[in-house]
């Protein structure tokens, strides 16, 4: 692939060789966002003046909405760029590199604790199964927003503690997160999966997972009670057998490795569903060779 003409991507491509993906901020895309957050920007100062000097200076969930959301929506896109700018993210099959304003981070596959997603919706993950129906890979499938960059999100923290953030701004931001969400389910899901089955019971965020069933706050739900687990309005919603509502809400953000969570959660349902009842894995989904 050809790599923009930057030291230190010339570095990277020296030193480590040809990536197996490059992601970056398209000089027009971030143009386009840099104009329009401007343009939000002006139209709120011009809407204020007009509104507060020459208006009727009422004040209601409609003026909430044009004098204050667009303008501060428009601040928060500028941000959102600024944070972004001149970053590169390079996959290898050991790691991920980030490359941002002479700052060059690795992150091994091997030493990333977690990563977490801000998804605003998602029905489910996607598998990939071997010949005996074991999950290969689980990844969640996320959006790119056109205009609200905010909702979208992954962060990846190493086990050290060093994290990097990676937004929407991203040319192919939804193949970057299907890379990650690839590359770390294989670090991780053979240790997590043991220790599930050693009797452990293993916490995500706010959630605790056991062969129990699930835990929230000092609340249980048993397996043979969990209807599904999806995700709405940037939330997990855990729903339970029978009832309308969810029976919890966490917030997605909030749920570290949610990838793994998922694969984890349909293993269990399996094993713990009659043994006449129980779904048989979805075809295995072909994937590129890389």
């Amino acid at each position: 692939m050809d790599l923009p003409d930057d030291e230190h991507l010339q570095w990277a491509h020296t030193e480590l060789g040809e990536p197996d993906a490059f992601f970056r901020i398209s000089r027009a895309r971030f143009l386009t966002k840099l104009l329009l957050g401007v343009l939000l920007l002006l139209y709120g100062v011009v809407a204020n003046y007009l509104w507060w000097v020459h208006g009727p200076a009422t004040f209601g969930h409609f003026e909430l909405l044009l004098l204050v959301f667009l303008p501060l929506s428009g601040a928060t896109l500028l941000l959102h760029m600024y944070r972004n700018r001149g970053l590169y993210v390079l996959i290898y099959p050991t790691g991920l590199l980030r490359l941002r304003r002479g700052e060059v981070d690795s992150f091994p596959w091997a030493e990333i604790a977690h990563i977490q997603l801000k998804v605003q919706r998602a029905t489910g993950a996607e598998f990939t199964y071997d010949s005996d129906g074991a999950p290969t890979a689980c990844w969640i499938p996320v959006d790119v927003p056109t205009f609200k960059l905010w909702d979208a999100g992954l962060t990846v923290l190493r086990e050290d503690g060093v994290e990097a953030n990676f937004g929407s701004a991203l040319t192919d931001y939804d193949q970057l997160a299907e890379q990650i969400q690839l590359r770390t389910f294989t670090a991780l899901w053979p240790r997590i999966r043991e220790q599930f089955f050693a009797g452990e019971r293993l916490a995500f965020g706010e959630l605790e997972i056991g062969f129990a069933g699930v835990r929230h706050n000092g609340k249980l739900l048993a397996w043979r009670e969990v209807k599904e687990f999806v995700i709405s309005q940037g939330k997990l919603s855990i729903k339970q057998t029978g009832k309308w509502l969810p029976w919890v809400l966490v917030d997605m953000a909030s749920v570290p490795n949610p990838h793994v969570l998922f694969a984890l959660v349909a293993e269990i349902q399996h094993l713990f569903a009659p043994s006449q009842q129980k779904p048989k894995p979805s075809p295995v989904k072909q994937q590129d060779e890389e």
